[in-house]
């Protein structure tokens, strides 16, 4: 019996750690193309128009959706760590507790320190469940305009997994680390712009010299 808990468990925290993977990989690559084309970030008005007229431009269908689906995305999957328990088939924090029924843990205790943690983030916890469901999980017919401050997101994600890691380190000692993925994501984003802007140069000197043998 305790062995197809323990089982069990490890099933759980996988898809635990596959939502938040998800989540941040969508995050960081909606703030990246929405970075890349504001002029008023690092790269400046000059690097940003380029991106826009070279790439965003080019391409619009697919990074538009891109956007859309990464915003959409992350929202769903950062929600679910805030869903409450009234739901018995669906994921929660909550639901991370009863793994450690068995563990000699002060639940008391552990749901005190969590709270601690999530405190400081409550506006946005708040906002990011009315996206989740006004935006993403449903669609409000007159849905309100909102504002994401990418440093808050950031450090609500902080949060979670402070909070993921505490919850694991009690149920098999055992951590998290997802500290690379935003330097992974900005690679990935910076190598696809590299990649299409030389594409995009051969395809201009392919039709020159296309052009000019026909003169």
């Amino acid at each position: 019996m305790n062995i197809e808990k323990q089982d069990d468990g490890k099933v759980i925290f996988n898809i635990v750690r596959n939502r938040m993977f998800s989540a941040l990989n969508s995050f960081y690559i909606w703030k990246k193309i929405n970075q890349s084309i504001n002029v008023n970030e690092e790269s400046g008005p000059k690097l940003a128009q380029e991106n826009v007229d070279q790439i965003i431009n080019k391409y619009p269908n697919f990074f538009q959706q891109v956007l859309i689906s990464s915003y959409k995305t992350f929202v769903a999957d950062l929600a679910i760590f805030f869903d409450s328990e009234k739901h018995e088939d669906s994921l929660s924090i909550g639901k991370l507790f009863e793994l450690l029924q068995e563990k000699n843990v002060d639940l008391l205790v552990l749901k005190e320190e969590i709270g601690i943690i999530k405190k400081p983030h409550g506006r946005i916890i708040s906002l990011i469940m009315e996206l989740r469901n006004q935006d993403v999980a449903h669609q409000a017919m007159d849905p309100q305009q909102h504002v994401l401050n990418y440093q808050e997101v950031e450090n609500l994600f902080k949060a979670v997994q402070e909070v993921l890691n505490k919850i694991t380190r009690y149920y098999d000692d055992s951590i998290t680390v997802w500290d690379h993925i935003e330097e992974s994501v900005n690679g990935d984003v910076q190598w696809i712009y590299g990649n299409l802007k030389r594409g995009e140069k051969v395809r201009l000197d392919e039709i020159r010299v296309k052009w000019s043998r026909n003169e």
